[in-house]
């Protein structure tokens, strides 16, 4: 059995929801690694240029969008129809589980950045170590590592089966 054979019977048997799940999972750690890659290739001038990093975000942007629209099209044409079947009990409570994560990082996230700002305010912090900008790079990454939990939250849990916390 060849590797796309074995994907498509994957594809099949798996449940469309965890599949895109897991599509959503990788692009998401896919743009969080160029996000990293970016911020740690760049140089000094670079990292303080607000062009620079409004630069990146637009790509971030891009690469999101393109990534995810190609890959529910390829899903959707590959799976039966099962986007359009509501969510049972279990998945809602799933799908809360993941937000419930996801908004505690965000928040965490939120406030360091709101630290970090006051912080900067002060002529301290990040910026008088060269890395400009700090808040901003500090939502960013919560919001991405708060989009990768709620990804993986809801793949652990449906995996598991243990939802109720």
């Amino acid at each position: 059995m060849s590797n796309a054979n074995k994907l498509l019977q994957w594809l099949q048997e798996t449940s469309f929801r965890e599949v895109t799940l897991s599509v959503d999972l990788l692009v998401t750690g896919y743009i969080f690694y160029f996000y990293g890659s970016s911020l740690f290739h760049a140089s000094p001038e670079e990292l303080a240029s607000i062009q620079w990093i409004s630069g990146i975000f637009l790509e971030i942007i891009i690469y999101s969008v393109v990534l995810m629209v190609v890959s529910y099209i390829a899903l959707a044409l590959i799976t039966d129809d099962e986007l359009s079947q509501p969510m049972d009990v279990r998945e809602k409570q799933i799908n809360l589980i993941g937000y419930k994560y996801s908004a505690i990082i965000l928040n965490v996230g939120v406030i360091l950045a709101i630290v970090q700002y006051s912080v900067e305010a002060n002529d301290l912090g990040l910026s008088q170590l060269g890395f400009a900008h700090a808040p901003l790079h500090i939502l960013v990454v919560s919001f991405l590592c708060a989009e990768l939990a709620f990804y993986g939250v809801q793949l652990y849990k449906g995996r598991t089966g243990d939802i109720y916390e």
